[in-house]
């Protein structure tokens, strides 16, 4: 593995990128001339290179067609043969097959670890005499960005190689895998090390700070005390049971109360030294005032408070080196709408909501939704709480001015996603499903697509009119649902509970009535729709051990059924109770094969990094 890390680590280097400090920082132009060892006699290529460390984040979970979401219960990707059924199917080997998203890729991520251990070991002996200011917070990203690089392992695959000095061409491949408690002292050591030298940087959400490091430790923490990671847990998962080498995936010692009450602390100081966005409410927010409030957040980006930190797309750039981009189009966050959305506006419908998740989202009042209670069968989708509205496109949903060329099917700018048959027996085919007259292998699966994340102020015409929405890593509410979860694991439900009534008056749900077994399912299912594409579920189905209960089921889509009622005139097809009987029927359609399988809750380490280094001992299961 080193010499591959370091072969890929050194294109980096004399790859990196200068912009001066107040520019687009990723927008970038190789210094290929430039040696490793000038970068750091000079400041700007100091920070320069420190800068670039961030490309390895990419956009996270809006980095391409494919979310981790589609992993889970929650969404399903709409075409085949790209790897998600590794997750999805168990299928999951050492041989590679699995989608290895980028920001969370070993052989990916190495290299840029590699290029933190470098800058930590320069800025730290400082030959060129970068000023104190300027040095600090240079060496508190370079910690910060190798502790957020080794998180995104950890919660992949435990114990990693733990490599804290640059590799050098003459090293021996022999760096077995530290143990999980090592790498999890190791990633905390890096953030307390950020958080010291980031005291006095400046607040930016693009780059490191306190508040960002603060934040990330508070994510570290409430991971690491999860039930996936506990003998007295984890004892029934088959593979984790059975593994010879439990310290590697584990803690093998200590309490796991102490380390809710560790994440409980941490997450609490992060509370006290920000604020989120309009969590003040005494009572819920109107229908309408909730909606946007959920919109805000995703909608604004950096603009809004909640967000702590992220890709912004302006300032990380549609032509940095991770996304390439020309003739006017990019890859990456530019291009989410185009990736996820419907197909009657020309788009990819590349990652849709299952109905598995939309049946997580309550009636405005509190009430669950029941497919089984006739009332809510006949009108799924009216009076459902705020974020339904903000997260979701639907049938008859409001959305953009179509294309001129769609007009023709669709004078109303509503989402098709039924079938619809008149009175003289004509059957119109939604123009946004799979038997539509518009680009049809491109429609949902199951009868929805994502809202969240694609701007409804960008008309429908890619590529011309690229995204604008910032990407977020972490954000204030984040934070907020980890405190909450850990109050509810000491024993401290009171506590829970105003902080989770915060974010429920904020959506406009009632307060919380329930405590104990009840109060914790309520706690999850509010964090799965809060962060809903956001690489929260996959982790967080994980941790809490509920691969089985989100996976060992089919994928769903809802069939809506429409006849004309007698008597009345349609001349153009829109949604319209009064001329129409609709019908709703939830039914398993046949693709992926879901079923979970307990090797998934680790990554296998890719056998071609064993065949690299035999000191690194395999993940259970493969």
């Amino acid at each position: 593995m080193k010499k591959n890390i370091l072969k890929n680590a050194t294109l980096m280097i004399f790859g990196l990128l200068v912009v001066g400090c107040n520019e687009d920082f990723l927008e970038t132009t190789p210094l290929s001339e430039v040696g490793e060892n000038n970068v750091w006699s000079d400041k700007k290529l100091a920070e320069a290179a420190v800068l670039d460390l961030y490309q390895g984040t990419w956009a996270g979970t809006l980095t391409r067609e494919e979310t981790t979401d589609a992993f889970t219960d929650q969404a399903v990707f709409t075409h085949p043969g790209r790897g998600v059924d590794g997750y999805t199917e168990g299928k999951m080997n050492s041989a590679g097959s699995f989608m290895d998203m980028q920001w969370m890729s070993w052989p990916q991520l190495y290299p840029f670890i590699r290029s933190a251990n470098v800058a930590i070991q320069k800025l730290t002996v400082n030959e060129a005499g970068i000023e104190g200011e300027l040095v600090n917070r240079l060496l508190g990203e370079a910690y910060f960005m190798r502790g957020f690089y080794y998180t995104q392992l950890m919660r992949q695959f435990g114990g990693v190689v733990l490599l804290t000095e640059p590799l050098t061409l003459d090293s021996e491949a022999n760096n077995p895998r530290g143990t999980f408690e090592e790498t999890v002292d190791l990633i905390l050591s890096d953030l307390d090390r950020a958080i010291d030298l980031l005291e006095d940087a400046p607040i930016d959400p693009a780059r490191a700070h306190k508040i960002t490091a603060m934040a990330m430790k508070s994510r570290v923490l409430t991971h690491v005390a999860s039930d996936l990671y506990h003998q007295s847990k984890n004892s029934g998962v088959s593979t984790i049971a059975s593994y010879s080498h439990p310290e590697l995936i584990g803690w093998t010692s200590g309490s796991q109360l102490q380390r809710w009450e560790a994440a409980k602390v941490a997450s609490k100081a992060l509370l006290d030294a920000t604020t989120g966005y309009k969590l003040d409410y005494t009572a819920p927010a109107s229908q309408a005032e909730a909606i946007q409030n959920y919109e805000d957040i995703w909608l604004q980006g950096d603009e809004n408070q909640d967000f702590i930190w992220g890709r912004l797309v302006e300032e990380f750039g549609f032509g940095s080196r991770t996304y390439p981009g020309g003739d006017g189009w990019s890859q990456g966050p530019g291009m989410v709408a185009l990736y996820h959305g419907p197909n009657g506006y020309h788009e990819w419908a590349g990652t849709t909501p299952t109905e598995a998740l939309v049946s997580k989202y309550d009636f405005a009042d509190g009430t669950k939704f029941d497919w089984n209670n006739p009332a809510h069968a006949a009108a799924p989708y009216n009076d459902r709480e705020a974020r339904f509205y903000s997260t979701f496109l639907y049938d008859g949903g409001p959305w953009k001015q179509r294309t001129d060329d769609v007009v023709k099917y669709d004078k109303f700018n509503e989402i098709q996603t039924g079938y619809y048959t008149l009175s003289d027996g004509t059957i119109i085919n939604g123009v946004d499903t799979r038997q539509g007259p518009v680009e049809d292998w491109n429609g949902s699966r199951t009868g929805y697509y994502f809202r969240k994340f694609s701007d409804p102020r960008q008309p429908a015409s890619w590529p011309n009119n690229l995204q604008k929405i910032d990407a977020p890593y972490i954000r204030y509410t984040e934070v907020l649902l980890n405190y909450v979860e850990a109050n509810i694991n000491i024993g401290d439900e009171g506590e829970a509970i105003i902080w989770l009534n915060k974010l429920r008056f904020r959506n406009g749900l009632p307060p919380v009535t329930v405590s104990g077994a009840a109060l914790l399912e309520l706690y999850k299912r509010e964090r799965d729709k809060e962060l809903v594409n956001e690489d929260a579920r996959l982790f967080d189905m994980k941790r809490w051990l509920e691969g089985p209960q989100s996976l060992n089921k089919p994928v769903r889509q809802v069939l809506i059924q429409a006849t004309q009622k007698p008597g009345t005139t349609v001349t153009d097809y829109r949604k319209d109770t009064a001329k129409f009987n609709y019908t709703y029927k939830p039914t398993d359609i046949v693709f992926e094969n879901r079923i979970w399988q307990d090797h998934v809750y680790f990554m296998p380490i890719k056998q071609e990094e064993i065949d690299k280094d035999p000191s690194i001992i395999q993940n259970p299961g493969y």
